[in-house]
């Protein structure tokens, strides 16, 4: 069966228990007031909803693959699509009216779902399948806020409000966009359109919805919540899904202020203390102090990233558009600075577990590898997860891929490497790390990590790069014989060894034999002129070749590099048992 589960056991879990036995209701206070009922379905519920929602995820990509027709209006609950894409198609105009409707999920029954299903001429489902998926999307015949599958359920049963509306946009010169339950027309006419929205009256800032979009909402299934309609003008602030259109795509002010004070509290603390609205037990709003979390406030600056990476990406595109607007990836203002900061904060200064730093994505293959091949030697390396498997007892700071871009829109690169300035690693980006750590030091006050930062820097011409930086920025000489070196808080160098050799990078700690085997005929060339076409690179040799075979390499010339990483580690725990600054 699609949805993999046996049919008595889907049988009682929707006719046997009752829906209050299979949903947990608790109540969440509205920005506007008031409170809303979220509704989280039991675990095996939980399950089975998910499963029909990747279905009907899928029933909806092959429609469009197959009538070529997308529902470019819908933003929420898509992939690829935000509240970002949402805002970025009423930028910059003169015109940003609003309007919400009402009671959106519960306004969608189990009735309406079935008839859809059944009557529409792309799904077309047999009754008996119609009936069973809305009693798995609804709660007392409706569609619960908190399941899983309500989503994209909603976004089917909308799709006919998006189409007549998008129809009444373009007639009229709009633009017409909806986020759930959240519906925005805007336009650079000189009078917005009367069908759309009108004046009320004598308060010309008291605008109505107009009785087209009225008509055409109620017809669709759904009504206006008339508290929630507003009309922006280019001269005030114009916000869409929370966001800033008046000229770029934007975050507001306050919540930037705000999360810089939270960035602020964290680094000087420990903890920061975050302000939200509950519903007590007489239904009333009351506001409680609590404790935030660094996955919430990194949320928090992952957000204003992700928007601000679009203008960003602008005005490297359009650099004439935005004189000395350019920015400097090794100085990161605003934002970016404060998101570095905290990065800095978290997984440097206050890390919980050890951090190696490689100078590459391909040199992190390379350690792994070497580790869990090499466990019985340095049992520190690695531990048991719950499963009773080893893992790496330290983490891997990783390189990812560059951001993606959709049409206009620029999605960012999340890779915390790269939000720290490290790029695509070598020995200058390293260089870069060490300067924005030290740089950043003086304003963490909070007690520091349990745990060391180890930069493992080849020790050829890229690593006397860093080694020039360490010098220059800190006064600490390396001459690269040493197993490794202590530069300050928690942070350490280890040098790839040398072994005898003059210079050496990590590639050259593999044995001669290995490196000679090559790859699908082809010999291994780690030179920045290498050729695909007659020489496997890096890249093939760590994952095509190291990952594939790591039970059959020769692991013996990494036993040192890896001794020396047990050292930095065992150093710093002897610093902090010493009370040694």
């Amino acid at each position: 069966m699609l949805l993999d589960i046996k049919h008595q056991d889907l049988t009682y879990l929707l006719y046997v228990r009752k829906d209050a036995e299979k949903y947990n209701v608790f109540s969440v206070p509205k920005r506007g007031g008031g409170s809303r009922d979220i509704c989280v379905p039991i675990p095996e519920l939980k399950s089975l909803q998910r499963k029909l929602a990747a279905a009907l995820e899928k029933c909806i990509a092959d429609i469009e693959t197959i009538t070529k027709k997308t529902n470019k209006a819908s933003h929420g609950f898509r992939l690829g699509r935000s509240i970002l894409t949402n805002a970025s198609e009423h930028r910059s105009r003169r015109y940003v009216f609003n309007v919400d409707l009402k009671d959106f999920f519960p306004s969608i029954t189990g009735q309406r779902i079935r008839g859809f299903l059944m009557n529409d001429r792309n799904f077309a489902f047999d009754g008996s399948v119609a009936t069973t998926i809305a009693h798995i999307a609804c709660r007392d015949g409706r569609l619960p806020q908190g399941s899983p599958c309500s989503p994209v359920i909603s976004n089917i049963i909308a799709g006919i409000l998006d189409v007549h509306l998008s129809k009444l946009a373009k007639m009229h010169g709009c633009t017409y966009t909806r986020y759930a339950d959240d519906l925005t027309f805007s336009t650079n006419k000189q009078d917005f359109p009367a069908a759309i929205a009108y004046r009320d009256g004598d308060n010309e800032h008291c605008w109505k919805v107009g009785a087209e979009l009225n008509r055409l909402i109620l017809r669709s299934g759904f009504a206006v919540n008339e508290k929630k309609t507003r009309m922006q003008y280019r001269d005030s602030r114009q916000q869409v899904t929370g966001l800033v259109v008046n000229k770029k795509v934007n975050v507001g002010t306050e919540y930037r202020y705000l999360v810089r004070a939270y960035v602020a509290a964290l680094v000087k603390s420990g903890k920061y203390t975050v302000k939200r609205q509950v519903v007590d037990v007489n239904g009333k709003l009351q506001t409680v102090s609590e404790e935030g979390t660094p996955a919430q406030l990194h949320g928090m600056l992952g957000f204003i990233h992700s928007v601000d990476s679009v203008f960003r990406t602008n005005v490297k595109k359009h650099p004439h558009n935005y004189p000395g607007q350019q920015g400097n990836d090794k100085k990161p203002t605003g934002n970016l600075a404060i998101y570095r900061r905290f990065l800095i904060y978290t997984r440097f200064y206050a890390n919980a577990v050890p951090l190696i730093v490689c100078e590459g994505k391909t040199d992190g293959v390379y350690i792994s590898n070497a580790v869990h091949q090499s466990k019985g030697l340095f049992p520190s390396l690695v531990k048991k997860d719950g499963e009773g498997n080893d893992v790496l007892s330290f983490q891997l700071l990783k390189y990812a891929r560059r951001h993606k871009k959709k049409k206009t829109v620029h999605l960012p690169n999340y890779s915390t490497i790269t939000i720290l300035g490290g790029g695509s690693g070598g020995g200058p980006n390293l260089g870069n790390l060490i300067r924005a750590y030290h740089g950043e030091l003086a304003k963490f006050k909070a007690p520091r990590g349990k745990q060391p930062v180890i930069f493992i820097v080849d020790n050829d011409s890229g690593g006397k790069t860093v080694f020039k930086v360490v010098r220059d920025a800190l006064k600490v000489n390396i001459t690269g014989e040493e197993p490794f070196v202590y530069l300050f808080a928690n942070l350490y160098i280890v040098p790839v060894p040398l072994g005898g050799a003059k210079e050496r990078s990590i590639e050259g700690l593999f044995s001669g034999a290995d490196i000679a085997k090559g790859l699908e005929g082809k010999p291994f060339d780690f030179s920045a002129e290498s050729s695909s076409a007659t020489s496997a690179g890096k890249a093939d040799f760590a994952y095509e070749f190291v990952a594939k075979q790591a039970k059959d390499i020769d692991w013996a010339g990494f036993h040192p590099l890896l001794a020396n990483v047990v050292g930095a580690m065992d150093d710093y725990a002897a610093r902090l048992a010493a009370g040694v600054p």
